[in-house]
This record gives structure tokens, sequence and C-alpha cells, in this order.
């Protein structure tokens, strides 16, 4: 098989491992009335079963990428999915909302493993540009979900049976399981021993310009997840939108990252990595300040939209670029270092989320000042830092 061809089928079906990850989260929100109502849970206590998925995301995070290392990808990636399978079917049987709380930990779980280890394949086979290339058409797939999940989840919500939710979430996990099953194996696998595999850990944290990327790229994603926090209650609350309305408002900032994706796909070749996240960081901090200064201006809705586009478009030259130049750098690990971007991602998620679910008020300002220190942070990160220690790639 050539590389084109091997290029044009392995990526579409990485990327819908990737897409189990939102798939999980956005398809389920439109559901979450019913299954307060459905397992006689108050609204607020339902959410628990949001944050439970996000730590079985982290945890799962951890695991996977080591284990890859030593065992192969096929393996472990067996693994991850048939735990994601049979936690939505034991979702979809729950009787109360500690079971499913439970059962939303092991999802994540499982999900994670798709996330994880489709970094590393992709690390397998391609270093440097073409890596980030690759990235790029997966982080595509992974932003258009929030795209078009929320709607698919609020066509099964309005099924009135929230159990089919999770029948979904099962059957999507299965498609891929299948898949998985029918690849050939690879030569990873005894190539190192468990704790060598777990100790690449201290080897990627002793590099600082390591440390540089997981700053850059954890700032970066700050502003993504203050975005989907808090932008419900900004626009429904603020601008006075309906919720149909809020749809398609998120439906536009989140294909801004697609776009940006695709962009970087197309340029990272001639441009080079190290170009590419410099007019990423820029994009970032002209976004999230613009978010910023509309927001203190009142300056209206579309302004307030445009501005934010501009910042999850930025993300896309931002991201790819940063987990293929560090990832290139330790290709014998790549699993592990796989899992570090992914921990570093939900870690910052989770206390972000933390953080502004504290805001009562609908104001724009919490999440204005979130994406700005955001923007500027990542900006100030690689001009600052990482322009001057980063070197090309292999």
């Amino acid at each position: 098989m050539t590389e084109r061809a091997q290029f044009t089928l392995l990526i579409p079906f990485l990327g819908a491992l990737t897409a189990l990850g939102p798939l999980s989260n956005d398809l389920y929100v439109p559901s979450l009335p019913l299954v307060a109502t459905g397992l006689g849970a108050p609204g607020g206590s339902v959410q628990l079963t949001m944050s439970s998925l996000l730590l079985g995301f982290s945890l799962g995070c951890l695991i996977y990428g080591p284990l890859s290392d030593r065992y192969g990808r096929k393996p472990v990636l067996l693994l991850g999915l048939a735990l994601y399978v049979l936690a939505g079917a034991l979702s979809a049987l729950s009787a109360d909302l500690g079971t499913l709380v439970a059962c939303r930990f092991l999802q994540g779980m499982g999900a994670s493993s798709g996330m994880v280890l489709a970094r590393a394949i992709i690390l397998d086979r391609w270093t440097g540009e073409q890596a980030s290339r690759a990235l790029s058409w997966i982080m595509m797939i992974t932003f258009l979900t929030p795209v078009i999940a929320p709607l698919i989840g609020g066509y099964v919500a309005s099924l009135g049976y929230w159990p089919s939710v999770f029948w979904l979430q099962a059957g999507a996990g299965a498609v891929c399981l299948l898949a998985v099953a029918m690849l050939p194996g690879d030569a990873r696998a005894g190539s190192m021993t468990v704790a060598r595999a777990l100790g690449a850990y201290a080897t990627i944290l002793k590099d600082s310009e390591t440390l540089g990327y997981l700053a850059c790229v954890g700032l970066t994603f700050v502003g993504v997840i203050a975005f989907v926090t808090n932008s419900a209650i900004v626009f429904t609350g603020h601008f006075g939108l309906e919720p149909y309305q809020f749809g398609f408002c998120f439906s536009f900032v989140m294909a801004g990252g697609s776009i940006g994706s695709y962009l970087n796909s197309r340029l990272v070749d001639r441009r080079g990595i190290s170009s590419m996240i410099g007019i990423g960081t820029v994009i970032l901090a002209a976004g999230g300040t613009a978010v910023l200064v509309t927001s203190a201006m009142d300056a209206g809705l579309m302004p307030t939209l445009l501005s934010l586009l501009l910042y999850v478009f930025g993300v896309g030259f931002v991201f790819a670029n940063s987990v293929a130049r560090t990832m290139s750098r330790f290709r014998e690990n790549s699993g592990a270092a796989s899992s570090i971007f992914g921990v570093n991602q939900f870690l910052i998620g989770s206390i972000v989320a933390a953080a502004l679910s504290l805001v009562a008020t609908p104001t724009p300002m919490p999440l204005a000042s979130a994406m700005a220190f955001a923007g500027l942070g990542a900006a100030g990160v690689w001009w600052g830092w990482l322009k001057h220690a980063s070197v090309p790639s292999a």
C-alpha cells in the first residue's frame, strides 16, 4: 500500500476513534433532563455524570500510552474499546444515578484509548511536518464532532427514552472495536518492559522543551474549555438567545477549529512546524484579546462570535504542531508522550470547568478574561521561550 493510500484510509479511521471522546459528551448533553427525570435525580446532581466522564478520560490517558509502548497498539486499543462498549451498555441499564456515574467513569476510561493511541499510531508512521498534517486531519474531525453530535443527540432525546443515547454510543464503539480486530498487529509488542514504559514519563517530563509545549497546549485549551463550559450561560443569559439559536452559534465557533486544522494540513509542509505554531499563537492572542475588548465594550453578538471564531481557528495551528514536534522527539515512547498530552488537556479542562461553574451571572467577562489570558499566555510561551529553544524536527 502506498503512503498516500495508507494516509487516505488510516486517518478517517483514527479520526473516528478520537471522536468517541467528544461523542460521549456531546451526544449525551441533550438527554440530561431525561436522565434526571428517569432516575428521579436533581438536575444539578446529574452533572456528576459529566465530571465522572472527565475523570475517566484523565485516568485512562495515564494508562494506555505506556501499556501500548510495551504490548503494542492493537491489544491495548481492543481492551479500551471493549471497556467503552461494556460501559455504554451498563450505562443504558443503570437503575440509579450512582451506578450511572460509575459507568460514565468507565466509559471515559474506554474512550480515552482511542484519543491517546490514535496520536501514537500516527507517530509510528510519520514524523515532523507529515505527522502534523495527519494530526491536523484528526483535529478537524474532532472539532466537527461537537458540531454534529448535539444535533443527533437532540433527535435521540426527542424519542423520550434516555438509555437510547448510551445504546447508540455502545454501538459506535462496537463498530470501532470490530474494525480494530480486523487490523494486523504492530511490531512494538514486547519491545520493552512495563517498568521501562512507565519510566518514560520521568524522561519526558524532565525535558524542559516538552514542558514548554505542554504549557503552550494547556493554555490553548484553557480558552477552548472556557468557551465550551461557559458559552451557554453567556449566549442564553446575556444575549437572550433561544437554546436552538445557541446551538447554531456553538457550531459556528467550533467549525473554526476544523477550518484552522485543515489549513494547517495544507500549509505545514511548505511553512514548517515552527512557523505554523508562531502564526497560531498570534491568532490565539488576537482572538482572545478581541473577545475581551468586544465584551468590555458590549459590542453585541456578531463581534463576539467572530472573536470567538478567531480564537478557535488558531487552535487548529497550535495543537497538531506542538504534539507532532514533541512526540517526534520521543518516538520510542510515543504512547507515553501522547498520554501526557491527554492528561494535560483533561486536567486543564477539569480545573477551568470547576472554576467557571462557580460563575452564576451571565456576563461574558469571565469567559472573555479566560480566553484573553489563554491566548496571550500561549503566545508568550512560544515567542518568549519555545521559539528560541526549538530545533527543526527530524
